[in-house]
């Protein structure tokens, strides 16, 4: 350290409180990295690495154009601190005061440059007897917390909400696991997870604890989460409403359910592509687009709500014209949620206020709507315009703010005396630079004189090279240029002290009236955010409104009853990419679990995801596709689809399908809905075959609703041995080529069709030889059965003991078991 400069020293100071972070140190107009920081900084963002005094590899990118560099860098997982000089340059004695004023990491951003329009997750998970769980969006206010009992129902909440950065403790059991599913997890010291410092900061924090039963789990989690936003965002304290949620108040979604429906994300690259997400969100806010999954993560189970919401959607349905208005209202609405966020830690710019006026102006718009339904009216009756909000920033700040708060521009004429007599006095000066400017012009004869300005050198008058000859004996040198030489006078200094001091005295109290206005909207956070999700409940009904006219969507009857009956349901996804043939669906109580045969490709599992999605649009409220409906509201929705291994756990196809089966059986309920899908192919075909009755009886003692689509058509004699099961199936017809229609059917499909249907996509003697083999083994299997019967006619049971008859018994059976009969 003795050897090192100055700057270097205080940068290795800053740097050994920062060193999970790559810091961005401020030099004059650059930031600048250095060592490791520098290294990786060149890598990641592909600029040039260099170095200090041949001993400290340096990397750096300019100032005004930092955003873009560190999203770059927060999307790889790296934490980002910043490092400003927090006073000016030109005033500093010796070196310039730094400190770090941000540590950005992906789940605490609050920037709008570095946020898309959905929610920024920051989880948080302890392990006692149970999960704690907390959910923080830095960028919105909102915080969330719950408890759960298995991991599994961790990962489904982890699915639901997608966060980019979770904290767990060190000694956290299943890290891995939370990695595969999080981008960036931090293992956290136990100074996070002090029980006495966790409720202090809830007792701080927290604005509504007193009225939030929260569990011990919590507790931990919660306090866990604020601490690390706190030293993030390097504020003093932070205000947020919690929200204690309990999943079983709304229809559950497992992990395994929210994967195999490709609720948000599709199975083949994980894009929102093909997602029932991408078929819903035609919102036109930000804050309707996060409270659309919200609603799709936590389908209702409440049949009055959902009442609500889908009257209020039948409105806007129906009403056209006002939704159309309503939506081009709703355009002009900024993110309300992010800027009172901003306003709230104190970053929120001149910008962000105009934004607020202009949002909450629309607001005013939307208080003359006159709506019928309950929720509607209600929404636009409890919404507040706050006026005084609108009227302080009209009068405050000017349409077109910089963005700097310290630069002066921001305050209108009229708001402030003494800032208008400032700027007056600001003025008067630079009128006497203009006639300075043609005066000396005048007395010199040099028509290009002009007088400037800039914050190295202050005022001057510029000549060119060429006129120099014609310069006054009382101009002093100041400046020398290419083309032109830069001179002072005495008259001209003497105002510039003047106009600088008064330019300073101007930003610096345009800077007071900003941050005054700013922390009187402060006090109206609550209320404003209360505004923010109203807008976005009307956002999401017109956006249920409007896709339901897009996709000629129904609206369905939701009750407490059992029955689910569609009637030409379709797939909301497939059908926007293929011609769609619709199907009804009949689950009662005398038709409650319906055994699909059929080939393969002819639409089984459609069939089945069709099912459940059409269920979950009809309890978020949506209306649905499908010409008429009846949904009896369920529980849960669980899936059984698809094969594949899990390694990690040592888990073969096989293991992980009948896990899966085993986690349904023990949670479903007779008010839940199973979609099962080819359970128990992953092993022989008797033991499979075996596995899949046995777990059919076992449903049917539940009294779950059931979509069992299945290749064993030995299934087909469970019609006749319990009540309540139907046979079902989708057919092909047999011609020169296959034809599938699509269409689903009572009764049992004959064949599967497995070499016919391969003939497709496998080369034609690969095809032969399936064909020949299956007759063999139809000859061979049928040939031996003719044998075993033949030997059988011909015993003479009137001439057998009895011990005879027994060991000619046993012969058969053996027989049978070579057989594999």
């Amino acid at each position: 350290m003795a050897n090192l400069t100055p700057m270097m020293r205080q940068y290795y100071r800053i740097k050994e409180r920062y060193k999970d972070a790559l810091l961005f140190f401020r030099v004059g107009d650059f930031y600048e990295l250095f060592n490791e920081d520098a290294k990786i900084a060149s890598k990641e963002l592909g600029i040039v690495l260099t170095s200090r005094d041949k001993k400290h590899p340096m990397a750096g990118v300019p100032h005004h154009a930092v955003f873009p560099y560190i999203k770059r860098l927060i999307e790889r997982g790296y934490k980002v601190a910043i490092c400003e000089q927090v006073e000016d340059p030109s005033k500093a004695k010796g070196l310039v005061k730094r400190e770090v004023v941000r540590v950005i990491t992906p789940g605490t951003l609050i920037e709008e440059e570095l946020l898309s329009k959905e929610n920024n997750y920051l989880m948080s998970i302890y392990k006692g007897c149970k999960y704690g769980i907390a959910l923080i969006d830095v960028s919105t206010g909102e915080f969330l917390t719950t408890t759960v009992d298995t991991f599994d129902e961790v990962i489904a909440e982890i699915l639901k909400f997608t966060p980019v950065e979770c904290i767990i403790p060190k000694d956290f059991e299943n890290i891995e696991e939370i990695k595969k599913n999080i981008p960036v997890v931090h293992p956290l010291s136990s100074d996070y997870y002090d029980k006495e410092e966790c409720i202090n900061l809830l007792k701080e924090c927290i604005t509504n604890l007193n009225d939030v039963d929260i569990e011990k789990e919590s507790i931990f989690a919660c306090g866990s989460a604020l601490k690390y936003v706190i030293e993030s965002l390097l504020v003093k304290d932070i205000k947020l409403r919690l929200q204690k949620y309990i999943s079983k108040e709304y229809m559950i979604l497992d992990s395994t359910t929210l994967k195999n429906l490709e609720i948000f994300k599709n199975l083949i690259d994980g894009s929102r592509r093909g997602s029932l997400i991408e078929v819903l969100d035609k919102t036109v806010t930000s804050m309707g687009s996060r409270l659309l999954k919200r609603w799709i993560q936590r389908p209702l189970i409440n049949v009055d709500e959902i009442d609500k919401r889908l009257e209020a959607v039948e409105e806007l349905y129906e009403k056209s014209f006002l939704r159309q208005n309503l939506r081009e209202i709703l355009k002009e609405v900024y993110d309300l949620e992010r800027i009172v966020s901003r306003v709230e830690y104190k970053k929120a710019t001149p910008k962000d206020l105009v934004a607020l006026k202009d949002s909450l102006k629309s607001v005013e718009e939307i208080k003359n709507f006159n709506f019928t339904s309950q929720k509607l009216s209600k929404i636009v009756e409890e919404l507040k315009t706050l006026n005084d909000v609108v009227e302080l920033i009209d009068n405050a700040i000017v349409e077109n703010p910089p963005l700097s708060i310290k630069d002066g521009g921001i305050i209108k004429d009229g708001f402030c005396e003494e800032l208008d007599e400032l700027r007056e006095l600001k003025e008067n000066h630079e009128k006497f630079i203009k006639e300075i400017e043609e005066r000396e012009r005048k007395n010199t004869g040099i028509e290009k004189l002009k007088v400037g300005y800039n914050s190295v050198i202050g005022y001057y008058i510029e000549i060119p090279k060429s006129k120099i000859r014609l310069v006054p004996k009382h101009y002093k040198r100041k400046q020398t240029l290419s083309n032109v030489e830069r001179y002072t006078i005495e008259e001209l200094e003497s105002i510039e002290d003047k106009i600088l001091a008064c330019d300073e005295k101007i930003k610096n109290l345009e800077y007071e009236l900003f941050i005054k206005i700013r922390d009187k909207i402060a006090e109206r956070i609550d209320e404003i955010r209360e505004v923010a999700l109203k807008i976005a409940e009307l956002d999401v009904l017109a956006t249920f409104a409007e896709v339901s006219v897009l996709y000629n969507y129904t609206k369905p009857k939701v009750n407490n009853g059992y029955d689910i009956i569609i009637k030409d349901g379709r797939h909301p996804t497939v059908e926007l990419n293929t011609k769609f043939v619709p199907n009804d669906v009949t689950l009662t109580k005398d038709s409650r679990i319906i055994l699909i045969t059929g080939p393969n490709m002819a639409g089984k599992s459609t069939y089945l995801r069709m099912t459940a999605l059409i269920t979950i649009m009809a309890q978020i409220g949506c209306f649905i596709p499908a010409k008429y409906a009846v949904i009896g509201v369920v529980d849960r929705i669980f899936t059984r689809i698809g094969t594949v291994d899990d390694i990690t756990r040592g888990y073969s196809s096989f293991m992980v399908e009948i896990a899966e089966v085993g986690q349904i059986l023990k949670n479903a309920t007779s008010k839940s809905l199973i979609l099962l899908d080819e359970v128990g192919k992953s092993t022989g075909s008797k033991d499979g075959t075996s596995l899949a009755w046995a777990i059919v009886e076992y449903i049917h003692k539940i009294g779950a609703k059931t979509l069992f689509a299945t290749h064993y058509h030995e299934l087909a004699e469970l019609e006749s041995i319990l009540e309540g099961v139907k046979n079902y199936h989708f057919r092909i017809i047999e011609g020169e080529t296959l034809e599938f229609d699509r269409k689903i059917r009572r009764g049992v499909s004959k064949e599967s069709y497995g070499i016919k249907i391969a003939e497709l996509v496998l080369p034609k003697e690969v095809v032969d030889r399936a064909y020949e083999v299956y007759e063999n083994l139809n000859k061979e299997m049928n040939g031996s059965v003719k044998s075993l019967l033949k030997e059988i006619a011909n015993i003479n049971t009137n001439n057998l003991t009895p011990i005879q008859a027994l060991i000619e018994l046993d012969k058969i059976v053996k027989k049978c078991k070579e057989m594999k009969l």
